[in-house]
């Protein structure tokens, strides 16, 4: 029995990764701000995601957290900033609103954050409707 189980891995694996991969085909693509980009305190500036033509996407959404851990769907756990991105062709677009007043948020807040965006598409069949982007990362200075 135990000799079977590398095969029963094999065909497991192999059973899902064309499910995997065709995510990853249709998957949004960070755009802006480019990984790394350092931003200034309080300024407000824009999000922006591609969006492959083929994909069949209801909506298309924004994360923003400390952290880059992720929960079981795959987009970023403890999100401190949520918004639906609006489109424009197939480029998908948020300004962050300003809140001076507001300290707590995290345009107003130095430190590294990570940003990800995903896309609601139940189109291939699959329980996950998530089509996640990979994570990139931002400062505010």
């Amino acid at each position: 029995m135990l000799r079977l189980l590398p095969s029963f891995t094999v065909i497991a694996t192999l059973a899902v990764a064309p499910v995997a991969f065709a995510q990853s085909a249709i998957a949004p693509e960070p755009v802006a701000p480019s990984a790394g980009k350092s931003l200034a305190r309080g300024a407000a500036f824009t999000f922006k995601a591609r969006l492959d033509e083929a994909s069949e996407a209801s909506g298309v959404f924004l994360k923003v957290s400390k952290s880059k851990r992720v929960d079981a769907d795959g987009t970023l756990a403890n999100d401190i900033y949520f918004r639906a991105m609006k489109v424009s062709g197939n480029v998908f677009a948020k300004k962050v609103e300003r809140y001076p007043a507001l300290s707590s948020h995290f345009l107003n807040r130095r430190g590294r954050y990570y940003w990800q965006v995903y896309a609601i598409d139940c189109s291939g069949g699959t329980d996950d409707c998530n089509i996640e982007s990979s994570i990139r990362t931002f400062r505010i200075r």
